[in-house]
This record gives C-alpha cells, sequence and structure tokens, in this order.
C-alpha cells in the first residue's frame, strides 16, 4: 500500500521502555534510542519494574542523569502488562510507541513510524520490520532470525527506508517488541488486558482485536526496520508465556488463529521484503549466497506450511469419517431406540388400559362393600332392637313366674283352710 497523506494534526510522542533484566540489552536499546534522529516533541520514558538486577536499575538511574530521559521506578514489580499501562497515563495527550528493553533502533525510526500513523485516520498502530517478530520478520518470514552477516541494525534500518519509501501494509495485528500506538486509538481501545495477559506475551494481539472491533487498523511500516533481540527479561519462562497467551486469546478472539494464518499464507509483506533484498544485493554483492540461503528456508517453510496443511486436512478427513461413522452408530442406536419407545408406549397404553378397567371393578367393588356395610349396620340395629325385646320378654317372663309362684302359694294356703275343704265337700256333693 503506498502513502495517502493527509493534514491530520500530528501529536507529540513518548517513548516508553519497560525495563526490568539483561543489563547489556537495556543499554544497547536506551544508547541507540538517545542516538537516533528524535523529533522535536518526542519524550523517552524509562520504567524500572523493580528489576531484581541492580546493575540495572543502576544503569537506568545513570543515563537518566545524563540525558533527557525520565525515569519512572516501580516500588514492586508490576509486571510488563501494568508497567506499560502506567506508562500510558504518563503522558495523556501524546501517542505511545510502547518499545521493548532488547530492541535496537536507528536512524529517525520515530518520525516514519508517526508518518504511516496519520497515513491514514483509522490506522491505531504501527510497528516496523524486525529480524524477530512473526509476521514482521525479515529476512524469512515468519520465523525469529539473526541479522545479516554483514549488515548492523542501522544499515539495515537504512535499506528498508530505501527499498520502501512512504510505504505500508494492513497487518491484522501489531507485534508488541515496537508498537506505535495513536493516543484517540489507545483513549477508545483502553489499556492492555493487564487481568488476562498478567506479565506479558498477547496482551498487544488482544489490544489491537479491540481496537479493531472499534474500526481502527493496524499498519506495519515497511520503511522501518528495528532490530529485537527477543525474550531478554523473561527467556526461561517464554515458551510456557506463549502457550498461555494462545489458549486466553482463543477464548477471547476465536477468529485470531484464523487472521493470522490466512495473513501468514497470503503474505502480502513479500514484495517489500524482496524490494530490500535488491538494496542488499546492489550494495554487497557478496550478500547473493546468503540471500539464496534465506530463500531457501522461506521456501522450506512455504512446504512445510504445506505439508503441515495436507496433513491437517487428511486429519479432518479421517476425523469426518469417524465422525460420520460415529453418527451412523447413533442414528441406529436412536431407531432401536424409538422402537424400544413405541413398545414401551404400547405397554403403557395397555396398561393404563387395565388400570382404568381395575379401577372401574374396584369402584364396583367399594360401592358393593358400601351397600354391604348399610345392609350390617340396618342388621346389627335389629338385633340390638331383638336383643333389648328379649331382655324384654325375660324381665316379663321373670314377673309372670313370680306372680304365678305367689299364686300357687295362695292356692295352697287357701287349699289347707277349712272353709276351702269344706266348699270342696260341698261340691262334691
Amino acid at each position: 500500500m503506498t502513502s495517502n497523506a493527509g493534514n491530520m494534526h500530528l501529536r507529540p510522542v513518548t517513548v516508553i521502555v519497560p525495563v526490568y533484566r539483561n543489563l547489556e540489552a537495556t543499554r544497547n536499546c536506551l544508547e541507540s534510542v538517545l542516538s537516533s534522529t528524535l523529533p522535536e516533541q518526542a519524550g523517552i520514558i524509562v520504567i524500572d519494574d523493580n528489576s531484581p538486577e541492580e546493575a540495572v536499575s543502576a544503569y537506568c538511574r545513570t543515563v537518566s542523569e545524563r540525558s533527557n530521559i525520565e525515569l519512572v521506578i516501580n516500588r514492586e514489580n508490576l509486571g510488563f502488562v501494568g508497567t506499560a499501562n502506567k506508562g500510558f497515563t504518563l503522558d495523556n495527550d501524546a501517542d505511545i510507541i510502547l518499545l521493548n528493553s532488547d530492541t535496537i533502533v536507528s536512524n529517525d525510526w520515530v518520525q516514519r513510524l508517526r508518518a504511516c500513523a496519520y497515513r491514514q485516520d483509522n490506522i491505531g498502530t504501527v510497528t516496523p520490520f524486525t529480524n524477530n517478530g512473526t509476521i514482521c520478520s525479515y529476512p524469512v518470514f515468519p520465523i525469529s532470525n539473526s541479522l545479516p552477516g554483514q549488515w548492523s541494525p542501522g544499515e539495515l534500518d537504512r535499506a528498508f527506508q530505501a527499498g520502501n519509501s512512504g510505504l505500508y501494509c494492513e497487518i491484522p495485528t501489531a507485534i508488541g517488541f515496537c508498537m506505535y500506538i495513536k493516543r484517540s486509538c489507545l483513549d477508545e481501545t483502553g489499556p492492555f488486558d493487564e487481568q488476562s495477559f498478567g506479565h506479558g506475551y498477547g496482551e498487544e494481539c488482544d489490544f489491537s482485536l479491540r481496537a479493531s472491533a472499534r474500526g481502527w487498523k493496524h499498519a506495519l511500516a515497511a520503511d522501518v526496520f528495528v532490530f529485537h533481540e527477543g525474550a531478554a527479561s523473561f527467556s526461561d519462562e517464554s515458551n510456557d508465556r506463549k502457550k498461555l497467551a494462545d489458549k486466553i486469546l482463543s477464548e477471547l478472539h476465536p477468529e485470531y488463529h484464523e487472521l493470522v494464518s490466512s495473513f501468514i499464507e497470503r503474505d502480502p509483506l513479500y514484495p517489500y521484503r524482496r524490494n530490500v533484498d535488491a538494496i542488499r544485493l546492489d550494495e554487497k554483492p557478496d550478500d547473493a549466497r546468503q540471500i539464496l540461503d534465506e530463500h531457501y528456508i522461506y521456501t522450506k517453510t512455504i512446504l512445510e506450511r504445506s505439508e503441515l496443511a495436507r496433513r491437517s486436512v487428511l486429519g479432518e478427513q479421517e476425523q469426518r469419517k469417524r465422525l460420520e461413522s460415529m453418527l451412523a452408530s447413533a442414528r441406529r442406536q436412536f431407531a432401536e431406540t424409538d422402537n424400544a419407545l413405541t413398545d414401551a408406549q404400547a405397554m403403557l397404553t395397555s396398561a393404563r388400559q387395565r388400570f382404568a378397567e381395575t379401577d372401574s371393578a374396584l369402584a364396583d367393588a367399594q360401592a358393593a362393600v358400601a351397600l354391604l356395610n348399610d345392609d350390617i349396620a340396618r342388621q346389627n340395629n335389629d338385633i340390638n332392637r331383638l336383643v333389648d325385646d328379649i331382655a324384654r320378654l325375660h324381665s316379663d317372663l321373670a314377673e309372670s313366674r313370680a306372680l304365678c309362684e305367689e299364686l300357687n302359694i295362695k292356692v295352697r294356703i287357701m287349699e289347707q283352710s277349712r272353709s276351702w275343704r269344706y266348699t270342696a265337700w260341698m261340691r262334691k256333693k
């Protein structure tokens, strides 16, 4: 992509360099910044993130005393992301260049990065070419490289400037070793996600994708080269950090890996790298053999990616066959289960019918039992009345017997009396 510069107002720029370990890399970085040609409205802030190496902290104090570098010291370790976020707040009006302490910059690098940032209103971040920056890597893309043997960082930066002056290309995400961030993009997108990305790796990709969701684009300045040593502060932990960052990025931005993979397959940066190859051949013809070797490695990486892609396709085909087999089996099991369910439903219907019949018979039986209970109650009442009647009869009988006995006694008394015997004698006559 070519330049399309407008008349946008250029903000001042603040270069923020978080420092933690590795005295040699830190010294090389800060000396390169101080010796480069900076614009008038450029500030430099070094943040000592409570370094465990006293030599690093001592150097930072010394270099700040003899230069225009502003030194900020964290009283406790904030980690790279926390330190970067702190740096974002130190000058709320300026654009930011977040620069790793294991980089080397050259010439008028800030001016070229800023010029690229303001070529379009919606460019939010700018990243330069480097030897060690995945999609921004040179000479072999997209792997880590050493510097070409006959070239210093400054010389290579001049070659990029000569071969790609004013050119830039849109990239899916900024790369954090050297990241120009427009203040307007930073204000709208917000700071790095410190909670998710801890001490570093992946935070710039998350920031870029959040910015992209708001309409910002990310550019590679094809006319700037910055040397990057890589993992100077966390070399023992870098692989684990990268794996964790990839996992978190996939969870937060499912489209991330597809965006980067697609960019790598298209490799739109190829022409800009070849322009630099031509400059190298023109200025140092002895580089021809090394450039051929670099092209061989590049071709090899393409073939390796193609082989991985082929294996991935074969793996996907095999996986598809397994899934289709599992689906067919699941369908058979479903059909069997459906048949069993139909049978079970028929059995349930039959059972419900039998239950209804049994329930009806039980209701009839309950009604008959109720009638029988009523009859028994009536019979019990009749029996109770009979018992009462019998009791009364027994009482009457007892009274009758007592009366008869009394009469018998009276009769016997009468029979024994003289009047009775006389009247009995008279009756016989």
